[in-house]
């Protein structure tokens, strides 16, 4: 182990402490009866639906490329502790820089998810992604997919859990159209958005990529951006049942990362840097 690496872990180890704290101490800290802790249980237990199935998948996937699944592990406990309180606190900063500019409270209150969560989380959660790479000394493309499909899945469900904790303490009714709500949208998200930002940086990034690799990642990252930034925005807005733009974001997010896993299979031992 190298002195980066060691120093890299005892870092993410630190951030992590910080991320279970913020997540689970202040979730524990809330008030519930024993009623709606019943309830939450219930409601979470809903969430099952598209969790179970996405973790199956993942750790699938990662068996077929040949990844070793601690680091499909580790970047789910990455995401969930380490990106989630760091992009928070992006997004509350953001929201801020943002205020200044824009002084119509209803506009700002309109945009400012899709203002703040497309830049500050899919930056962290990416980042957490090639922290576990980093750490774990496997620098090639189909390592860099499994973390940040396990960042992006990690992230997920500490998620998925506040949205659904804090509705329970709304009504029992509230919560699982929550939770229901979270499956609904639940494929073509967090799993799917970082796994495809992290293979669009390393193309970018890549010191052994070509130019048509390097188009391709640069697609990855923004059109996944783009896509966030849509989903949070007041266009996915509608009172029909029948929403075009929620087909088209889907079919473009899930097809990009189809798109992803074939190209990983093709080159699973892509490196990052020059040999």
């Amino acid at each position: 182990m190298t002195k980066i690496q060691r120093a890299s872990i005892y870092l993410f180890l630190l951030f992590a402490g910080i991320g279970l704290e913020f997540e689970l101490g202040h979730l524990s800290q809330q008030e519930f009866s024993q009623s709606a802790g019943r309830d939450l249980v219930l409601n979470l237990s809903v969430l099952a639906a598209i969790i179970i199935p996405l973790y199956l998948f993942s750790k699938r996937l990662g068996k077929q490329l040949s990844v070793p699944t601690y680091i499909l592990w580790i970047a789910m406990f990455g995401g969930a502790f380490v990106a989630g309180w760091l992009s928070f606190s992006g997004n509350s900063l953001i929201d801020i820089m943002n205020s200044q500019v824009i002084k119509d409270a209803t506009v700002f209150n309109k945009w400012t998810d899709a203002l703040t969560a497309p830049f500050s989380e899919e930056f962290f959660k990416a980042l957490v992604a090639f922290w576990v790479v980093l750490m774990v000394s496997k620098k090639d493309l189909k390592a860099i997919l499994i973390a940040g499909l396990g960042s992006g899945f990690g992230f997920q469900i500490i998620e998925d859990l506040g949205y659904v904790a804090r509705q329970t303490k709304t009504s029992q009714l509230a919560a699982v159209t929550e939770a229901i709500n979270r499956i609904s949208g639940g494929l073509a998200s967090h799993a799917l958005y970082t796994a495809v930002v992290s293979v669009g940086v390393f193309l970018l990034l890549s010191q052994v990529t070509q130019q048509k690799e390097k188009l391709f990642g640069l697609w990855c990252v923004l059109s996944t951006v783009a896509n966030h930034f849509l989903w949070n925005s007041p266009f996915y807005e509608t009172d029909h049942r029948i929403n075009l733009l929620v087909g088209l974001l889907f079919a473009v997010q899930v097809g990009t990362f189809i798109e992803v896993v074939l190209y990983t299979k093709k080159h699973p031992e892509l490196p990052f840097l020059k040999q």
